[in-house]
């Protein structure tokens, strides 16, 4: 399968500072990418180099075999965007900015809004004026226009920022069908963790330009899985910690009435059994498992080159 978008050694230098410092990763159909980190970390310079809005220092973007820089008409014909925030006219309708912007396509994207707009979910406001509009509807507004050329790539810049709860769950649901029925590649910057944890495929992790990490959530997840540690309620955890470090080799930390070690799901049965043989008496067990936020941090922290195995 070919890579919808192929980013290679991807650099942009201000005044000699690398604002993004050879940054590689590719995205493919039906595939959405996560793409975080701090502010200043890269995101948005990156993306404004995939888009063509910003010059290349060195490296390409290619966007459906198509050279950004050399092809940038054929490229960009088959992305849809949203970066930084949504360009609207306030005193338009939701509709009429639709068909402003279709006019820029072909009379296919016109066939295409009332469907789009069923799609975000704007039935019932798409008549009324932009200024009326919330920030989640303006975001909302934003993702439709970016929709309408069909494109083969969609890229947003915090999606579901102004969005309440229920909102932010329409979006996901939006952007996963996307995905899967329509086979498009969807590149996500955001600062919402929780939401990137359920709604994407690979996340990349960006840090002073370089991109320190870039794997599949199910490898993010093996990774988390394997920092999880098991707090053991018991009687004499002192004791208990010091049986644990002899038999296992685990360094295993009593915490008030409670020991706590990292250790893997599949042992659990098997410590448990030990210490109830040397009359360790067991109250509960609770898992202690790193979420995203947590795993981001550390791997932020430690600001290592990449040792992505995709």
């Amino acid at each position: 399968m070919k890579p919808v978008l192929e980013v290679k050694n991807l650099t942009k230098v201000y005044s000699n500072k690398h604002v993004v410092n050879n940054v590689t990763f590719s995205i493919f159909p039906g595939q959405i990418f996560g793409f975080v980190g701090p502010n200043g970390a890269g995101k948005s310079t990156t993306i404004r180099m995939i888009t063509g809005l910003t010059p290349i220092s060195n490296g390409s973007v290619r966007i459906c075999g198509y050279n950004i820089e050399t092809n940038f008409k054929r490229a960009i014909s088959n992305v849809g965007a949203v970066v930084e925030t949504p360009q609207l006219y306030p005193y338009l309708s939701g509709l009429d900015n639709l068909k402003l912007y279709a006019d820029f396509y072909n009379k296919k994207a016109k066939e295409r809004i009332n469907q789009i707009v069923k799609l975000v979910g704007m039935e019932n406001r798409i008549k009324d004026k932009v200024s009326t509009y919330s920030l989640g509807m303006k975001q909302r507004l934003g993702i439709a226009q970016a929709l309408l050329n069909k494109p083969q790539l969609l890229i947003l810049d915090e999606p579901t920022n102004g969005l309440d709860p229920n909102g932010i769950v329409e979006i996901r649901n939006i952007l996963r069908v996307l995905a899967e029925k329509e086979n498009m590649a969807i590149i996500i910057s955001s600062h919402n963790l929780a939401e990137l944890e359920l709604m994407c495929d690979v996340i990349g992790l960006i840090n002073n330009g370089r991109l320190i990490e870039y794997r599949t959530m199910e490898d993010i997840s093996k990774m988390v899985e394997n920092k999880q540690r098991v707090q053991f309620v018991c009687n004499y955890p002192n004791y208990a910690a010091m049986l644990i470090k002899e038999k296992y080799g685990i360094i295993a930390k009593p915490v008030g009435n409670s020991v706590v070690m990292p250790l893997r799901e599949a042992s659990i049965a098997t410590v448990i059994s030990y210490l109830i043989h040397k009359k360790i008496r067991i109250f509960s067990i609770k898992k202690i498992q790193k979420s995203l936020e947590e795993l981001y941090f550390e791997l932020l922290n430690s600001d290592r080159p990449s040792t992505s195995i995709i």
